[in-house]
């Protein structure tokens, strides 16, 4: 279990940078635009964007559906090894994305001015809001691709194109901020036209992946199955409820401050939005990891390694965000001054205060947004509705209307907190009512199903460390076959197969000097028997191995040869760095 535990952490961490990359891209043009629009343009502009933050919360919802659907859905066809089933799901998804944003863009440039009614957008802020809602409309296709593109890379072990990308999005940003705002005074219109322009650079860097023939998952127009459109819906639309619910609530909490704190009060919400999502962009990344790895091992039917995923992300993941919080506490003062310069000032003390109480609420907001993730994975989707709308809207919602006449902009602050509060205490209530008894373990908590898994006596898990325990793995699994009622025949071959596997995995993958495992799964079932082989070694398809055999040459390979002859399936992929190969005998 331990080894299982240290895999799966690796595992877990090596996807977390690229998750928190996906949710930051969006926010790193935010803090980009917030700066500039601050200290080129004036004051006003810092209303304009927050205005202009509900559109974002509706494009990261409509995103939020495609990618959280596609995202598990893709995730249980890799733990089920089933490759050409992935590649439906992205192709369809691929195909979706483009029909929507390219409706998304007609309308930004059709009828920007109407869009930034919509907003809610007053005599002051209407030019500029109608501007900006026409300059962003440019990039919004390709910023809906990026986001999707960075989490099919990953699995494509393309971590370093992304980073390019997001870097180049960035200096391409500012660069363009420059020129558009500060020497050609283009105003709120050369800012949005600036952040397009990154988008497309962006993608340009990611989408030039699939152009090299080196993808293992493409699109492909005839791969498109109208049949996997219902399940991406049905399974991405409750996840994406919390994002609906958050642009609902910056509509509601900009009217709110708008009453009880003026326009000061906007502009220090906008101040968080602005860098809030890079703020966020851990807690989403985690949610993202656990989804991502929570799918593949509900594929594989693993009930150990999925708990050992969600205690990664509610210990080791939390802690990361509560070192984020207490940064963001300690620097709240000049992450202040980046957009308002008079310390004097209402809006000053304001956002100052605002960037001291939010992040109290960060560590809560983690671990809600992880349990959404987990239960959106696992199909409980009558909890993920609640946990959505409490999280999302409902909750901060109440608290602000009660705390904002008494407190005025310092109250909404303070709702941030008890929302987070009240999300925690959700959970437990969830996990009590289903276990009929409160939660004492993280396995309470989960409230996973008594029949979700493989029984104990019915499947066997060994970790290899060494070459030295390879020679103990085939008398393990033919005393387990005999032991399930496997027949003599087929408990040797899987016996002598796995062993030789095995023995062929830590000759050559362990080469590299660096600490490897290889886990084997043995599963019986009423149809045959499953054997599975993981390892995070370099990549390597044992399966060519058995297509190479000598047919003439019966001295090696025996064990090989005979599972060949007597399997009904042998598939192989690499999943986010790690070999999988399945036989069914």
């Amino acid at each position: 279990m331990k080894s299982d535990a240290k895999m799966i952490t690796k595992l877990f961490f090596r996807l977390l940078p690229v998750q928190i990359l996906l949710v930051a891209v969006g926010s790193i043009n935010s803090l980009i635009d917030g700066a500039m629009a601050a200290r080129y343009i004036g004051p006003l502009a810092m209303a304009v964007i927050g205005l202009y933050a509900p559109a974002v919360k509706i494009i990261e919802t409509v995103n939020g559906v495609l990618l959280g659907g596609s995202q598990i859905l893709c995730g249980q066809f890799l733990g089920k090894n089933q490759i050409e089933r992935t590649r439906n799901v992205f192709s369809l998804d691929m195909g979706l994305l483009l029909a929507v944003s390219g409706l998304f863009t007609a309308a930004g440039l059709a009828v920007p001015q109407a869009v930034a009614g919509l907003l809610g957008a007053n005599a002051d802020t209407l030019k500029g809001l109608t501007d900006y809602v026409h300059g962003m409309a440019y990039g919004l296709i390709p910023q809906f691709l990026t986001a999707q593109l960075t989490v099919f890379l990953q699995i494509e072990q393309q971590q370093r194109r992304t980073y390019i990308g997001v870097g180049v999005m960035a200096a391409v940003n500012i660069g363009l901020d420059y020129l558009l705002v500060k020497v050609l005074r283009m105003g709120m219109l050369g800012l949005g036209l600036a952040t397009s322009a990154s988008y497309w650079a962006a993608f340009l860097v990611l989408g030039t992946y699939y152009l090299t023939g080196k993808a293992a998952i493409t699109f492909r127009l005839r791969g498109i199955r109208r049949s996997d459109l219902w399940p991406i819906l049905k399974i991405g639309f409750p996840g994406a409820v919390v994002t609906l619910c958050l642009a609902i609530r910056g509509v509601a909490l900009n009217a709110i401050l708008l009453r009880y704190a003026g326009n000061d009060g906007v502009g220090a919400l906008s101040a968080l939005n602005t860098c809030g999502g890079l703020l966020y962009a851990i807690t989403a990344g985690l949610a993202s990891a656990t989804r991502l790895l929570v799918s593949i091992y509900i594929g594989e039917e693993d009930r150990a390694s999925l708990q050992l995923v969600m205690r990664t992300a509610l210990t080791k993941g939390i802690a990361l965000v509560c070192g984020l919080a207490a940064a963001v506490v300690l620097l709240a003062r000049p992450v202040t001054g980046i957009f308002f310069s008079d310390p004097a000032s209402n809006v000053y003390g304001l956002t100052l205060w605002l960037f001291r109480i939010y992040p109290l609420c960060m560590p809560l907001s983690a671990f809600c947004v992880i349990f959404i993730n987990y239960f959106q994975s696992s199909s409980r989707m009558k909890i993920v509705h609640v946990l959505s709308v409490m999280d999302g809207v409902a909750d901060l919602i109440v608290f602000s209307l009660v705390l904002a006449p008494l407190f005025g902009g310092i109250g909404v602050w303070i709702a941030h907190v008890l929302n987070g509060v009240c999300t925690t205490v959700a959970v437990a209530v969830h996990a009590a009512r289903v276990n009929r008894r409160p939660p004492r373990t993280l396995e309470d908590l989960l409230a996973v199903p008594d029949d979700f898994g493989v029984p104990e006596d019915r499947r066997l898990d060994i970790t290899i460390h060494n070459a030295a325990e390879v020679t103990e793995t085939s008398q393990l699994v033919i005393r387990f076959c005999r032991d399930a009622g496997i027949d003599e025949k087929r408990a040797v071959y899987a016996g002598l197969c796995l062993e030789e596997m095995a023995a062929n995995i830590v000759k050559h993958g362990f080469s590299d000097g660096r600490s490897h495992t290889v886990d084997v799964r043995v599963v019986s079932k009423a149809d045959g028997l499953l054997l599975r082989i993981k390892d995070d070694c370099r990549a390597f398809n044992p399966k060519e191995k058995l297509e190479l055999i000598d047919p003439q040459d019966v001295t090696h390979n025996i064990g090989l040869r005979m599972a060949q002859r007597l399997a009904r399936d042998i598939s192989y992929s690499n999943i986010l760095g790690l070999n999988v190969l399945t036989m069914t005998l």
